[in-house]
C-alpha cells in the first residue's frame, strides 16, 4: 500500500447524493475522482468527475439521412473535422480497438485481477470513487468510504 489508493463503489452516479455521504465522513471532496458513465449537474461539484463513454453507433444520436433536406444541418454529410471528430477519433481513449479490453482505471496501481471488477462497475451504471495518495490516512479513508456506503472498498 505504498501509495495509498482506495477504491470503492457507489450503487449510483447521484452526484449530491455522493457528495453528501462523502462529506458526512470528513472527507475532503477535492481529492477524490469519481468514473462515472453520467451525472446529473457535473460542473457544479467539487468532486472531480472522469465521465465515462460507452460506444454508440453515431456520437450525435442523428443519422445524415434523417438531417438531409430539411436545412437543420448541413446537407455536405456532417461537420466533423477529419483526423479530429467523428466516431473514429472522438473519446479515443474510451474506445479501445476490437478484442481490448477497456480498462477506466489504467494509470492506477490496480491489480490485473481487480481492475475488470471496477470496469464492470462502471458498465453497470455505479460510480467507482477513488482517492489516490492517502498515504498514512489509507485506513481511515477506507473505513470512511464504507461508513459513507460505498461497497467493495479497497486499498492499493
Amino acid at each position: 500500500m505504498a501509495a495509498g489508493l482506495i477504491i470503492g463503489i457507489c450503487s449510483n452516479s447521484d452526484v449530491k447524493a455522493l457528495e453528501d455521504a462523502l462529506s458526512a465522513q470528513q472527507i475532503d471532496l477535492e481529492k477524490v475522482k469519481v468514473f462515472a458513465g453520467d451525472g446529473d449537474d457535473l460542473e457544479a461539484s467539487p468532486l472531480d468527475f472522469i465521465e465515462v463513454f460507452f460506444e454508440t453507433e453515431s456520437v450525435t444520436g442523428l443519422s445524415d439521412d434523417m438531417t438531409r433536406g430539411t436545412g437543420v444541418l448541413a446537407d455536405s454529410g456532417g461537420t466533423a473535422v477529419p483526423g479530429l471528430t467523428g466516431s473514429e477519433t472522438r473519446f479515443k481513449a474510451f474506445f479501445p480497438e476490437e478484442g481490448e479490453s477497456k480498462h477506466y482505471l489504467a494509470g492506477f496501481p490496480v491489480p490485473d485481477d481487480e481492475v475488470e471488477n471496477f470496469d464492470d462497475a462502471i458498465a453497470d451504471g455505479h460510480a467507482v470513487v477513488v482517492y489516490p495518495d492517502a498515504g498514512a490516512d489509507a485506513p481511515k479513508i477506507a473505513a470512511a468510504f464504507k461508513a459513507a456506503g460505498l461497497l467493495n472498498v479497497r486499498s492499493f
